[in-house]
């Protein structure tokens, strides 16, 4: 796999348009569009100190903040069976938390096991409404191969915040 270098006019160019487009977009629309698609307020409000994290950059100031939440949305709305198993598979892991004396150490173990469960149910859901295979079939190679995939696609998200993060 090889890796490409930005060049810095390039790089000015593409962090000029995604300041542009995070900052058409006001805070409220960004707490309205998370509130109304059922996140609850107290994570809303979190998120929305995320917002006014800024950064100057080639003497003008940019909203980072906005610009992570903007690629966390794009990552949300390109996955979301993904990201529903992940916090569902989660949600229902931390049900273990309840039970009494082994709560503490059944928790450690069922929530990333529910959120690993549930990103693979959700990403073969995706693959599936996108028309695409999944491991023809076949258990043993359909989880790894939608691993990989998955993990493809977070490092994608995780090297697009970076990216846009340490542009200069």
């Amino acid at each position: 796999m090889s890796t490409s270098v930005m060049k810095p006019a390039t790089a000015n160019m593409e962090l000029a348009i995604l300041s542009a487009e995070a900052d058409s977009t006001s805070s409220s629309d960004f707490y309205i569009y998370l509130t109304e698609r059922g996140l609850p307020d107290e994570i809303a409000l979190r998120l929305m100190e995320l917002l006014e994290k800024t950064k100057e950059i080639g003497g003008r100031v940019i909203n980072v903040g906005k610009i992570v939440l903007c690629k966390i949305i794009e990552f949300v709305k390109a996955h979301p069976n993904l990201s529903i198993g992940i916090v569902l598979g989660a949600a229902i892991g931390s049900l273990a938390h309840l039970v009494p004396f082994l709560g503490n150490f059944l928790a450690t173990i069922t929530i990333p096991l529910g959120a690993f469960i549930g990103a693979i149910a959700g990403h073969q859901i995706d693959k599936a409404e996108q028309g695409k295979a999944s491991g023809g079939g076949n258990l043993l190679l359909s989880v790894p191969q939608d691993m990989i995939e998955i993990a493809m696609a977070f490092f994608k998200l995780l090297s697009d915040i970076f990216n846009t993060l340490t542009s200069k």
